[in-house]
């Protein structure tokens, strides 16, 4: 291995608590060395976002480390506060999950490229601009003039992470911190983005730190793997020979929850007639483009699709295929252009304007959003929030049957009744989403639709998640819609399968016909584009097969003003 860019030797990392410091990370040690890619993988809460903020000093007020972080073979710890400052800020750069929630919506991307060069490194603005427009270029984002003149909330989450990535790379790094920053992103643009940073490492020497829950993922990318558990790292592999040399149980856990591993669920007989049928679905937005002229985004054009009583229907696509807004027409979130909406046979096609009505048919259909902390409120206990949803659809229930059903509830998700007075915040991400599914089957519904319900979770939580879910759908007879950009999950939960690129429909069909025969190209890209072993992460769609040009220090950093 070549000199270490980043040393971290015993690193133990404490939270502030009413009894004391409460220890989270225990000596951590791990190293990377220049141009080296070395992957931090473990379930949520194993303490891998805490090792890369110590490292970042980005840890919450009150948070206190033990142990040696060497940058550059600088002791961060023996550093005055100026020079820590200085090194962080120039060698560096840290690439978040959620770009979204770090970029000011107010603010132009090119207000965001350019901060750091103007007021960090002294750059003159005009020269900066010039320098952020290139960068932007560099990570595959075309008319980047156009791109800086636009704000956060006109990029889709794909364009937004890869200007993360530019902006990190203004001071010209050492060291790239990339804390989960492909967990929210379809196949494909998560393809995309490992491409860019993959051509980045090779052309600029840059060494990785990769955060993510997904081994796969770290084992294609990455040129060594910490396996973390508890606030340990408990294992460390070379990527190529992972699944051979790998001993640790936890380790096995891991590897064998692998969604693209699992063989497709066997289709059901199909029903003599559909719950829920769509035919002919139409919805167009109008909006105003870069010219200030209107413009007419299609999201649903022509789409048709029947679900079985107790059946599982999935709808793939990437970000912007429209497979949510079929979902948010089917429960009247929105109101369809054109088509027909049929539900337990009735016409929804249009929206319930009454209360009395949309209780009803809250009845028959609920929905599971991605983000349980942010569709339960954080200020109720578990009881507080299933008492309430009780109470909505049986409201002449007594407080007896009331607490009978919530008990009822907490059983079918499978969650103890010792955190029925947690509240979200004590809870794990997949504790939460057990809340909000039962929520969701509080009111008995015949239909449950599930918007990205799982792809914020690690993997060992998703899996566990979807043998739930289908758990429940074959004990209740509840049918399931699975929204879903990610194929992979599609094979724990789905018979049926609905393929949407651009708002229409480019394949259906059974799960096993789709994931193993597939007749649509897109749905092979999209297969391709899953992280396995021998994958390696391409730029399919920007066009741009030429490798990137060599760039050296010298001619990457501008000089200072």
């Amino acid at each position: 291995m070549n000199a270490s860019v980043l040393e971290i030797e015993g690193l133990d990392v404490f939270a502030p608590g009413a009894d004391g410091p409460r220890q989270l990370v225990f000596g951590s040690t791990l190293a990377v060395g220049r141009g080296e890619a070395v992957g931090l993988v473990g379930e949520s809460g194993s303490g891998k976002t805490l090792t890369v903020r110590a490292v970042a000093g980005l840890l919450p007020d009150g948070f206190t480390t033990n142990g040696t972080i060497r940058v550059d073979g600088h002791d961060l710890g023996a550093m005055g506060t100026r020079a820590l400052r200085d090194l962080r800020a120039r060698r560096l750069g840290m690439v978040f999950q959620t770009p979204r929630a770090h970029l000011n919506p107010l603010r132009t991307i090119g207000d965001f490229m350019t901060e750091a060069l103007v007021h960090v490194a002294d750059v003159k603005p005009e020269a900066a601009a010039k320098r952020a427009m290139d960068l932007l270029d560099e990570v595959g984002i075309t008319d980047p003039a156009r791109r800086m003149r636009q704000h956060p909330a006109e990029l889709s989450g794909g364009l937004l992470q890869r200007v993360m990535i530019a902006a990190t790379l203004a001071m010209d790094p050492d060291l790239l911190l990339a804390d989960e920053i492909t967990t929210a992103l379809d196949v494909t643009t998560q393809e995309e983005v490992m491409a860019v940073i993959a051509d980045l490492r090779a052309h600029r020497e840059l060494s990785l730190l990769f955060i993510t829950h997904d081994l796969a993922l770290a084992g294609a990318v990455c040129d060594r793997v910490n396996v973390m558990q508890h606030g340990r790292i408990v294992e460390t592999l070379r990527a190529a020979t992972m699944r051979q040399d790998a001993r640790g149980d936890y380790t096995r856990v891991l590897m064998s929850a692998s969604l693209d591993e699992a063989p497709p669920i066997e289709a059901d007989a199909p029903a003599s007639h559909p719950m829920m049928t769509l035919a002919n679905l139409r919805k167009a937005y109008q909006l105003r483009g870069a010219n200030g002229r209107r413009e007419t985004l299609v999201a649903v054009d022509d789409v048709s699709m029947e679900l079985a009583p107790g059946g599982s229907l999935g709808i793939v696509g990437e970000s912007g295929s429209g497979k949510s807004t079929t979902a948010r027409l089917l429960l009247g979130l929105e109101r369809a252009d054109g088509g027909t909406i049929t539900v337990d046979g009735e016409d929804w096609s249009v929206p319930a304007r009454r209360g009395a009505e949309r209780r009803r048919r809250a009845k028959i259909a609920q929905m599971v959003f991605q983000d349980p902390y942010q569709s339960l409120d954080r200020r109720q206990t578990v009881r507080q929030c299933l008492v309430e949803a009780v109470r909505v659809h049986r409201p002449r229930d007594a407080k007896v049957a009331v607490e009978a059903r919530v008990a009822e509830l907490m059983s079918q998700v499978r969650l103890d009744k010792s955190l029925l007075d947690s509240r979200p915040r004590a809870l794990s991400g997949g504790q939460r989403q057990r809340v909000a599914i039962a929520r969701a089957l509080a009111a008995d519904p015949v239909l449950l639709v599930l918007d990205e319900a799982v792809s914020a979770l690690d993997v060992t939580t998703q899996v566990e998640i979807l043998t739930l879910l289908d758990s429940i759908r074959r004990e209740t007879g509840v049918a399931l819609l699975m929204i879903t950009h990610d194929l992979t999950v599609i094979r724990r939960l789905c018979d049926q399968v609905v393929v949407m690129r651009q708002g229409r429909i480019e394949e259906r069909g059974t799960a096993a016909q789709i994931l193993d025969d597939p007749s649509a190209e897109y749905t092979r890209l999209l297969l391709d584009s899953i992280p396995r072993e021998g994958w390696t992460p391409r730029r399919r769609r920007l066009g741009r097969t030429q490798s990137l040009p060599t760039v050296t220090r010298s001619s990457a950093m501008v000089p200072d003003a």
